[in-house]
């Protein structure tokens, strides 16, 4: 089977999209189909490559690297060492670094449609045209976030013969919690055009029965037995880089939370808090709060933890994935901040099961996903935001709960990973590519 991806986030990346669909289409290669991907470009990648029998095609920019280009910036600081970021309390070179940012998120980011990926559009769709020219593709995958990926797609399908699944890692039309554009000048036009997707496309897949209830809801006409789910994937990296902090001392309690932060939707402030409480307990000089992942606008939730960054307080950025994984195994408790939609599951969860480590899970909502996830799972500790700094009960709860984590039983992690795993996650698209039925 000849398959062409177009997703613009893919390896070397590290997103949530480049590691699942890293790991699928590698997968693809290894049960003998044939693999092309599309991606976004790389200052540190040649355009073409392959990569474990994958064929990757690196094209094309984005409207934020182009601000940044005309004002020839480059960032301040080492990415690997964010804390100078909360320091400085700047993100790139001085004024003018904040005159970019500025730029874009008052110029650029009002007008420009469907997102940030709009630039990339017109040179990957070039790329795919002519590479559909050379060789008949036979399924035709494209991935979002970028909606603009699934433009790409709509573009194909119309010129080309060949069977299209549409992969929704995060909801477009509808998602405005954290909108990828002026809603207020592109609403109608975002649904028009994301109801003109889910038309053409043959099979529609998402990653939680949330989501897949949201787009029924929100597009009534959209056939059921099109949108299905494919559930997250864990693939672990193959090998584990060295830790920048010791993980022999078993006096340390080391809460450690991975994945992205969103000033709207996974806000750290309560955690901070909360940790600021525990600090004025006896717990206080054996305890650690490590952060891995993007923190997008939420270098300011950190302002007044300054005195503590560096010494009690961690902020790693984005790291290797082999350095998250291994923060991960090292961590005495791992926090997960539930979103503020109940519909979306952060992708970190899976790996936090498969962790086999304590869970301590901040639910903003009632109805939280993360919740539902790990209903099964006998080592969380679920607690809402509101009574983690307003109930000195909850409080007490949670602070047992991380100076004595429970013991993890390792058949239910068994039994997640035969799920989970990239093997059964591959299976269930091959299900799609060919004939449309999933296992699910």
């Amino acid at each position: 089977m000849k398959i062409l991806l177009v997703c613009y986030s893919y390896f070397p990346e590290l997103s949530p999209r480049a590691f699942r669909w890293t790991a699928i289409a590698e997968e693809l290669v290894r049960l003998d189909h044939q693999v092309v991907v599309i991606c976004g470009g790389s200052t540190s990648r040649a355009d073409f490559e392959c990569v474990n029998g994958v064929e990757i095609h690196r094209t094309g920019s984005n409207a934020r690297e182009l601000v940044k280009r005309w004002f020839n910036l480059g960032f301040k600081v080492d990415p690997t060492h964010p804390s100078t970021i909360i320091r400085a309390r700047v993100s790139i070179k001085g004024w003018l670094g904040k005159l970019v940012k500025s730029a874009y998120n008052h110029t650029l980011s009002k007008i420009i449609w469907p997102d940030f990926a709009a630039l990339w559009y017109f040179s990957a769709l070039k790329k795919a045209i002519a590479l559909q020219k050379n060789r008949s593709t036979d399924v035709l995958v494209t991935v979002s976030l970028p909606y603009s990926g699934h433009l790409i797609g709509y573009s194909l399908k119309r010129r080309f013969e060949m069977r299209w699944v549409v992969d929704i890692g995060d909801p477009f039309s509808f998602m405005t919690e954290t909108p990828v554009n002026n809603t207020a000048l592109f609403r109608g036009l975002n649904a028009k055009s994301e109801s003109s997707v889910l038309a053409l496309a043959d099979m529609v897949t998402v990653t939680t029965k949330e989501t897949r209830f949201e787009y029924l809801k929100y597009f009534p006409n959209l056939e059921q037995t099109k949108i299905v789910v494919v559930p997250p994937l864990f693939s672990p990296p193959k090998s584990v880089d060295c830790l920048t902090y010791s993980s022999a001392d078993s006096n340390k309690i080391r809460l450690v939370f991975a994945g992205t932060l969103y000033k709207s939707i996974r806000n750290p402030g309560t955690l901070l808090r909360f940790f600021q409480n525990l600090l004025a307990t006896s717990l206080a000089e054996q305890l650690e709060l490590h952060f891995y992942g993007v923190m997008n606008d939420c270098h300011q939730c950190f302002n007044e933890y300054v005195d503590l960054i560096d010494s009690k307080v961690f902020i790693h950025g984005l790291v290797p994935r082999e350095q998250a994984v291994r923060a991960m195994q090292n961590a005495t408790v791992l926090v997960n901040i539930g979103n503020a939609t109940d519909y979306q599951l952060p992708s970190k969860v899976v790996e936090y099961v498969m962790m086999g480590k304590p869970v301590l899970n901040v639910t903003k909502l009632y109805l939280d996903s993360s919740q539902s996830f790990f209903s099964n799972y006998g080592g969380v500790c679920n607690v809402a935001e509101r009574d983690l700094i307003n109930d000195s009960t909850e409080f007490e709860r949670v602070k047992h709960f991380v100076e004595n984590p429970p013991a993890i039983d390792t058949k239910y992690i068994e039994q997640l990973s035969r799920t989970h795993s990239t093997q059964s996650v591959t299976q269930n698209y091959l299900a799609l590519f060919k004939d449309g039925n999933s296992k699910l």
